[in-house]
């Protein structure tokens, strides 16, 4: 399907993530290999799926990107900006975010920023769409949910905040599509059915926040989540959850995990930030005021929570969303 345009591996720079849900970057390309100062690119390829490294050293507006396969796209270093919809949002694309684009799929891309002492850095791992599938039809046949509803993933909601199991997983694919390990392809294969899965949890932990009963799941995760939301400011009883659900404490705390990649209780943490998060964009509310009002009851382990789950302080979301 994808053939190789480039065979050396890429080194990954540790020190340059600052927190969990960032991609670590890779090293740049040597100067006198870079033949473009935007979008220079080096691939790395199997016969079903494609690792493409992109950097950009000169700002400019109105790159247009094409796809041809089901790609996953992370940014490692700098910003772009996205023109989203039919009527062309723009959209901020920093480190700690990726981006689904569907097969054939196509992104327009402004670089307000780029430099060539700070260039922009982002991946896009391009599969096959039949092998993608494949990958789903997988987890659907080892590991059905409950209520016999499949896995998807809908690429009409691209955007992902990364958490620490997909940064890891795409740190590994990196490390696989550009080593030169004769399994690779093997390695690959194993690691997209992980990723497949990390996505899907993904989308349905965003689901909670934004859609509640809305959202495309089996009722009585429906019943549970808006249990949680309707409750984020008070105590919430894992054994009232499991009522909810109909199911042992056992049963949920599996099914519950399968569905969302956490269990109940770090699920209604991420929710509480999550709201302090929208909480925080209002500015005449303090910062004392946000810890209360999302279920909080201690200021300092609400700061320190929200840094470790979000890698700045509250103060420093504000600042950075005003």
């Amino acid at each position: 399907m994808l053939r190789s345009h480039g065979c050396a591996t890429l080194v990954q720079v540790k020190s340059q993530r600052p927190y969990d849900h960032f991609l670590r970057p890779v090293a740049l390309a040597p100067e006198k290999a870079v033949t473009t100062a935007i979008e220079f690119r080096r691939a790395f390829s199997l016969d079903r799926c494609e690792l493409n490294v992109y950097e950009t050293r000169q700002a400019t507006n109105g790159v247009h990107l094409t796809f041809d396969g089901f790609t996953i796209t992370s940014m490692l270093r700098g910003k772009k900006v996205l023109h989203v919809g039919d009527e062309q949002h723009l959209l901020d694309y920093v480190p700690g975010q990726t981006m689904l684009v569907p097969s054939n799929g196509s992104m327009d891309i402004d670089f307000p920023d780029a430099t060539p002492w700070k260039p922009t850095q982002c991946t896009a791992l391009v599969i096959d769409q039949a092998h993608f599938t494949r990958q789903l039809d997988y987890l659907n046949e080892q590991r059905p949910m409950p209520d016999g509803q499949p896995w998807t993933i809908d690429p009409a909601r691209p955007f992902l905040q990364n958490d620490e199991e997909l940064a890891r997983l795409s740190d590994r694919m990196v490390r696989v599509l550009s080593g030169t390990d004769p399994l690779k392809d093997i390695l690959a294969d194993l690691l997209l059915k992980e990723i497949a899965l990390a996505i899907i949890r993904l989308q349905n932990r965003a689901d909670v926040f934004h859609n509640g009963a809305d959202a495309p799941w089996n009722l009585r995760f429906k019943a549970v989540v808006e249990h949680i939301r309707r409750n984020l400011t008070e105590p919430i009883a894992v054994q009232r959850l499991c009522e909810l659900a109909g199911m042992s404490r056992s049963a949920f705390y599996r099914a519950f995990t399968d569905q969302f990649g956490m269990g109940p209780n770090q699920l209604v943490l991420h929710e509480r930030i999550n709201h302090a998060k929208q909480l925080l964009r209002l500015p005449d509310v303090p910062v004392k005021e946000v810890c209360y009002a999302s279920g909080f009851s201690d200021p300092n382990y609400f700061a320190r929570l929200f840094k470790k789950m979000e890698g700045v302080t509250p103060g420093q979301f504000r600042q950075g969303n005003a």
